[in-house]
């Protein structure tokens, strides 16, 4: 596990499929994703969006590289499918039978909880997958009441070699208006502090996202706004042993973007802070975009697929023009710096 410095949490959407499948190999190798699954897009002949269409993407995409899966339980993103697979009943059989469907490929399952006190199905899931798998994963809110409770009953179910992955979600970060980014700090530091003694736990990741919905409010033309979860990365790993995990530079609720109202915008990570230009279609589009983040002393070229795409773009030839893949070509680059900056701690 060491071997891995990042833990992105990812929707099975296309713009993030598109990005994974452009991650240089070098960077890959530095990252477990945390895949949630979606439904995908609906045709005639799967009205409902079948997920075994995503399965088949990340597949293609991880290879024999290892990788959390997870469900994404989001109203938009669920389907009769999924909602099979987190339903409990007899140690979660669906999704038992799911993940064995998919032994091929290199699974860490994640542990779904559906009861604050009663965990007799969750430790029949645990029982017999962790004999199967060496790894499985817990993934709790930060902030939530007895997180202890949560780690220690599910811990000692499992088998004398399989180890547990620990994430403390922080979902969407916002700054407290009188404690700033410290309350945000405190809460990681508490959850990290009630788990420290307890075995079998692998490692310990914590994760969120700042991204905003809308960059409306910090520019028209450009602007700039906080990373906080490096921030908070940064100030959690002073009092404990942690790894860094995101949400790859999306807003958590996921807003589904038309591009007949989307305004073209390239955005680029800083170490800390997001870049972004922005141009209305008929006063340059994306290829104004490009020419003008090319033109910014802030930004540097770090050899990914994004910083391709930029360039291309730049020449008046772009090889997208939705914001499904300029999302994509966002992650992309966000990821690519995420790894450097892992690296460089």
């Amino acid at each position: 596990m060491d071997n891995f410095i990042y833990f992105p949490i990812i929707k099975t959407r296309d713009a993030e499929l598109k990005c994974m499948s452009n991650i240089d190999p070098e960077t890959f190798d530095k990252i477990l994703p945390i895949y949630e699954l979606t439904k995908s897009r609906k045709t005639s002949k799967t009205p409902d969006g079948d997920i075994h269409r995503r399965m088949n993407v990340i597949g293609d995409i991880q290879g024999k590289k290892e990788f959390i899966l997870d469900v994404c339980t989001l109203p938009a993103y669920i389907n009769p499918q999924i909602e099979q697979l987190i339903d409990e009943a007899d140690g979660y059989h669906y999704w038992r039978y799911f993940l064995s469907l998919y032994s091929d490929l290199n699974i860490i399952p994640m542990i779904h909880l559906y009861d604050d006190e009663d965990f007799t199905e969750v430790n029949n899931f645990i029982r017999h997958v962790s004999q199967l798998y060496p790894r499985l994963c817990l993934r709790l809110p930060y902030d939530v009441d007895n997180i202890k409770n949560y780690v220690v009953n599910i811990s000692r179910f499992l088998s004398n070699n399989c180890k547990l992955i620990l994430v403390f979600d922080g979902d969407f970060l916002q700054l407290d208006p009188v404690y700033g980014i410290n309350d945000i700090v405190d809460n990681f530091v508490t959850a990290c502090s009630e788990v420290s003694d307890i075995p079998n736990i692998d490692c310990i990741v914590i994760a969120g996202t700042s991204f905003p919905k809308s960059v409306a409010p910090y520019g028209d033309k450009e602007g700039i706004f906080d990373i906080l979860e490096e921030k908070v990365y940064q100030a959690v790993r002073e009092e404990y042993d942690v790894k860094y995990g995101d949400y790859a530079s999306i807003n958590t609720e996921q807003i589904e973007v038309r591009g007949g109202t989307f305004i073209p915008r390239i955005d680029i990570s800083l170490d800390e802070k997001f870049i972004y230009k922005r141009n209305r279609r008929e006063q340059g589009s994306y290829v104004l975009c490009a020419q003008e983040m090319l033109g910014d002393s802030r930004y540097h070229s770090l050899s990914c697929w994004a910083d391709r795409e930029i360039l291309t773009t730049s020449q008046g030839e772009p090889n997208g023009r939705s914001p499904s893949f300029w999302i994509a070509a966002r992650m992309n680059y966000f990821m690519t710096s995420r790894v450097l900056l892992r690296r460089a701690d």
